[in-house]
């Protein structure tokens, strides 16, 4: 005997829960189909919208006037459908979407839907959320932009946001993530706040891709204690301050309530244009990119017009403790006014660990000290010098493989190491004395005229002829003879597996003197060893690196010969 509703009884128990719902005259197809919201409606909501004239009576679509109304019904799988106007009004969405199932929140067609109004704080609330898409709306005018607090599986796309006008300059007046994983933030425009555009605190797995970032008091994007995120391919210039932040946890988070060290480990930045930070006057100066994490890679960066450092891999106190295993290879740096790339060092005090950082492949060029900080005596000495890489103390990383170039051949002060406030620092000296000095900092580096194709109108690939194509080393060698899917290697830290972003496929690998090129599935950094895709022969000690075209990898963020990579958005047509 069978227990429980026939078919008809379980239809009329539908019907009536329907109707005890909706009412007779409700869409059953709510939840599964598209909602609109307009704001010219007469009414509050309907269940007879037209959306050729968005008008009432006509037409068969469930529709709301307010944000509010459509959320209360929206649940996995639905698209709400923004009509254009400004809505004065937080979009606050009630229920979590599913895997597959995500609830979309979308600007009809090409319209403008606008959420502004001074008092927003925040104008789009996500926390606790899950599987939800936000597409093609306009932020603009409001205290705060968007809060995501233990949420997952968002999405952000094609969104522009624009003046977040926190007067505190809280950080949490921008874009502000907090244990927060598996979230994408893709193709938006990100422009103007009172402190942080951007801020990943201790969140995980996130896919920043394809923004342009533009213009904020402090810092265009941080990562505070998150992991594996991949920041890639988007355009970044601050006017006001610094453009990117990796570091540690002290009294951070939504409440001040994050104080942990050595947490902010292997960060992915690569394919991304640095293009302007402003002066700091008398302050400490603004980098392209302020970092102090582990294990990271930093790698095919353009990194131009920096008024600060362009890469600062710095160490303070207590959020910037530990800088160590990171890998920076195949970056361009180009004209900052301080220096392409700042070495804090190792330090004596064990409270600070500066260790196991790596510098290759890259190159620096036509980089100049500008003294725009007039408290240190030293800087005055280093006014318009061709400084292409800044040392506080000498230890801690290598500096292997890298053209040097500051506008003439046999230079002094490419490199340059001391203290700013140091009364007697060394003397400076040219690349090739520092080789033979301290061969285990630096070693195998090339000064010579990178000859790039049009570097002043931001055109960074080698011409033919150029020191760039071939020039590079492998990044590491393989140890052991054999063959297999497993690959042991003498450093894995520089590849990546796609760091557990869906969708996200892991690094194409080379062995020198072979053609045959290979998909890493797996890194093991405390092994050592890459897990590939398909089995590779090798023998002990063949170099490994990235795939490339020619003999040898090219230096730089440009691999001739190869088809071209991943691209940032182009500037935008005001030219920042």
């Amino acid at each position: 005997m069978k227990h429980g509703l026939s078919p008809a009884g379980c239809s009329a128990a539908f019907f009536l829960l329907a109707f005890l719902l909706f009412g007779w005259g409700s869409s059953l197809e709510v939840h599964a189909e598209t909602i609109y919201v307009d704001g010219q409606l007469a009414e509050a909501s309907t269940a007879a919208y037209d959306p050729a004239s968005r008008k009432a009576g006509s037409g068969s679509a469930r529709a709301f006037k307010t944000f509010a109304g459509a959320c209360a019904v929206a649940e996995a799988g639905a698209t709400v459908l923004i009509r254009g106007g400004t809505y004065a009004e937080a979009l606050v969405p009630k229920q979590s979407g599913a895997a597959g199932k995500p609830i979309t929140f979308k600007a009809y067609e090409k319209e403008a839907a606008i959420i502004s109004g001074e008092g927003l704080a925040p104008a789009v609330e996500l926390s606790g959320k899950a599987y939800i898409t936000i597409e093609g709306l306009q932020v603009v005018k409001v205290k705060r932009w968007l809060h995501a607090v233990k949420s997952n599986h968002l999405i952000l796309k094609d969104n522009l946001f624009r003046q977040a006008l926190d007067a505190g300059g809280s950080a949490k007046t921008g874009l502000f993530f907090q244990e927060a994983h598996h979230n994408r933030i893709v193709g938006n425009t990100i422009d103007d706040t009172t402190q942080d555009n951007l801020a990943l605190i201790k969140s995980n797995h996130n896919l920043i891709e394809g923004n342009i970032f533009l213009k904020a008091k402090h810092v265009l994007w941080t990562v505070k204690g998150g992991c594996y995120n991949v920041i890639r391919c988007n355009y970044l210039h601050n006017a006001i301050q610094k453009i990117g932040e990796v570091y540690d946890c002290q009294h951070v988070g939504f409440d001040h309530e994050f104080t942990e060290l050595n947490c902010t480990k292997r960060n992915l930045i690569e394919y991304n244009v640095f293009a302007f930070t402003a002066s700091s006057g008398d302050h400490s100066p603004y980098a392209g990119i302020q970092y102090a994490g582990q294990d990271g890679i930093v790698r095919h960066n353009i990194f131009y017009d920096t008024i600060g450092p362009a890469l600062d891999l710095t160490m303070y106190p207590d959020e910037a403790r530990h800088n160590t295993g990171n890998r920076v290879a195949h970056n361009t740096f180009h004209k900052s006014r301080f220096a392409g790339l700042c070495l804090s060092g190792k330090r004596d005090d064990p409270k600070y660990v500066f260790d196991n950082n790596a510098i290759k492949n890259n190159v620096f060029t036509e980089n100049r000290f500008q003294r725009n900080d007039k408290r240190w005596a030293w800087y005055q000495e280093l006014d318009g010098k061709p400084v292409q890489v800044f040392v506080g103390a000498l230890g801690g990383f290598v500096f292997e493989r890298n053209l040097v170039f500051g506008g003439a051949e046999g230079q002094t002060y490419l490199i340059v190491t001391g203290k700013r406030d140091g009364k007697n620092n060394p003397a400076p000296q040219g690349l090739a004395s520092w080789q033979t000095s301290r061969p285990e900092l630096f070693r195998e580096n090339l000064e010579a005229d990178p000859k790039l194709k049009a570097p002043d109108a931001h055109d960074y690939r080698p011409q033919a002829g150029s020191p760039c194509v071939d020039g590079g080393a492998c990044l590491t060698s393989a140890k052991g003879a054999g063959e297999g899917t497993e690959l042991s290697v003498a450093d894995a830290r520089w590849f990546s597996d796609g760091m557990g972003v869906e969708g996200l496929a892991g690094d194409t690998i080379q062995l020198a003197g072979e053609a045959a090129t290979y998909r890493v599935t797996k890194v093991d950094i405390e092994k050592n060893v890459l897990t590939l895709e398909k089995p590779a022969k090798r023998k002990d000690g063949q170099g490994v690196s990235y795939a490339f075209a020619g003999k040898a990898p090219d230096l730089g963020a440009y691999e001739s010969g190869l088809p071209e990579p991943p691209a940032a958005p182009a500037a935008p047509a005001a030219g920042r």
